[in-house]
């Protein structure tokens, strides 16, 4: 073999010599597996927690020491404790997305997503449409008489002779209040049949002042809390008649003004 021939074989050899390195060298590189060290870079970094907790999860080895001296290093290296318990078991880490997408938690079916006040109905929420409210003064002869001294009242009225919701005794109400508000301002109040329309007091006069409130037409109700601003009212043993709940700040003095009822009627 002349000398040509001699140097074209050696570089060949280097060269396949050479190729058969990559592969596993480029496969080791691939695989590097995630170690303390890696961790400890990644906090020194300022990285957040849900990257390092990401980067574990996607990892495709890793091999961490979690021996006491080596927790200790962690903890002293201000590494949390979420990272800290995925690296004892990177595999409950990975399977957590896939197991929490597929049970979403459920929405408690007692508690509404809007303000106002609902009916439980087999089992179910159902909103309690509120009729409108108007306000009629009263008294006036009897204010005049006083010149002034003795005021009048203040009635609100709802038109038609019933509610269209008529319930029993055991019915279950829901009210989730405005922000700030309180179940005890809320009013369950009975009201007085008028022929074609439904009454209850709303002020009543007095020496002087007046008084707001609903006293005269009142029942007292028990409430639970079931959530934030959410309540389950328990009905009182009522007699079969008219009845709504009326929210805070709907009552008005002003006969121009009006306001809202959540009405129903006691059938039993």
């Amino acid at each position: 073999m002349n000398r040509s021939l001699w140097k074209v074989a050696v570089l060949l050899c280097a060269i396949l010599a050479c190729a058969s390195f990559l592969p596993a060298n480029g496969q080791d590189v691939a695989k590097k597996k995630l170690t303390n060290q890696d961790i400890l870079d990644m906090v020194s970094l300022g990285l957040g927690e849900d990257v390092i907790l990401e980067k574990i999860r996607t990892a495709p080895e890793t091999d961490f020491a979690t021996d006491l001296e080596s927790l200790k290093a962690l903890k002293a290296a201000h590494v949390s404790d979420p990272v800290i318990r995925t690296m004892i078991n990177p595999k409950a880490a990975a399977a957590a997305p896939a197991a929490s997408a597929a049970a979403p938690a459920a929405a408690n079916p007692d508690v509404p997503d809007d303000i106002g006040i609902y009916i439980k109905v087999r089992g179910k929420l159902v909103d309690v449409v509120p009729e409108v409210v108007g306000w009629k003064t009263g008294g006036f002869l009897k204010s005049m008489a006083t010149q002034g001294l003795t005021k009048g009242h203040v009635n609100g009225t709802i038109q038609g002779p019933k509610s269209a919701l008529q319930i029993g005794t055991d019915a279950e109400f829901v009210i989730k209040c405005p922000e700030g508000t309180a179940p005890t301002e809320y009013q369950l109040l009975r009201l007085d049949m008028k022929g074609d329309r439904r009454e209850f007091r709303a002020i009543t006069g007095g020496i002087i002042h007046s008084s707001g409130g609903a006293e005269k037409n009142a029942e007292k109700f028990d409430y639970e809390k079931i959530a934030p601003r959410v309540f389950r009212i328990k009905l009182p043993p009522l007699k079969k008649g008219e009845f709504g709940i009326l929210p805070p700040g709907a009552t008005s003095g002003n006969i121009s003004s009006s306001g809202k009822m959540y009405t129903f009627g006691i059938v039993e």
